[in-house]
């Protein structure tokens, strides 16, 4: 093969908006700037399978993936404040406390950011969560409703932005 189609071909693949998870395809559906307080913070991508409404994607069993691509540094500790904050208002400290444990074992995995890095959290068809920095496997847990509960800070009610969520959902 000709040398310029090789590298016209890998960068196609480098960019391209299809996601294989280990069980189906995802497509990039929606991406959204999220600003925070007239500060470019992370473009949010969401995938998922092509026909999934996406709407109903955090109550289904359907595979997804949101990513972050951050635009500025962030210390760890705000990424956890920020989580827990939105849990706290999500679920309640009742509910939340039962979770907890499994929250801190994945906020110890947690690394500052710097600008232009990514986290990638990814739900499988079986609920499995699979967090990513920069592309490496950074977490990943089998308990039943983590994951859900985890993307529910971006997709979920009362989440982090109501706005971030309408554009990712639409």
């Amino acid at each position: 093969m000709h040398p310029i189609i090789r590298t016209f071909l890998l960068g196609a693949l480098l960019v391209s908006p299809i996601i294989h998870s280990a069980d189906n395809a995802l497509t990039l559906r929606n991406q959204h700037l999220f600003r925070y307080l007239l500060m470019d913070i992370y473009t949010a991508e969401l995938y998922a399978p092509a026909q999934a409404p996406l709407e109903q994607l955090l109550a289904s069993d359907q595979a997804a993936r949101l990513t972050l691509r951050y635009h500025r540094n962030i210390a760890r500790k705000d990424l956890i404040k920020a989580a827990q904050t939105t849990l706290r208002r999500q679920h309640g400290e009742n509910d939340l406390s039962l979770w907890q444990a499994e929250l801190d074992t994945l906020h110890s995995r947690f690394s500052d950011i710097k600008d232009g890095d990514s986290y990638s959290l990814e739900r499988s068809a079986e609920g499995t969560l699979t967090l990513r920095h920069n592309g490496t496997l950074s977490y990943q847990s089998d308990t039943p409703g983590l994951a859900t509960l985890y993307l529910g800070i971006w997709l979920g009610e009362d989440g982090l932005s109501d706005s971030l969520r309408s554009a990712l959902l639409q």
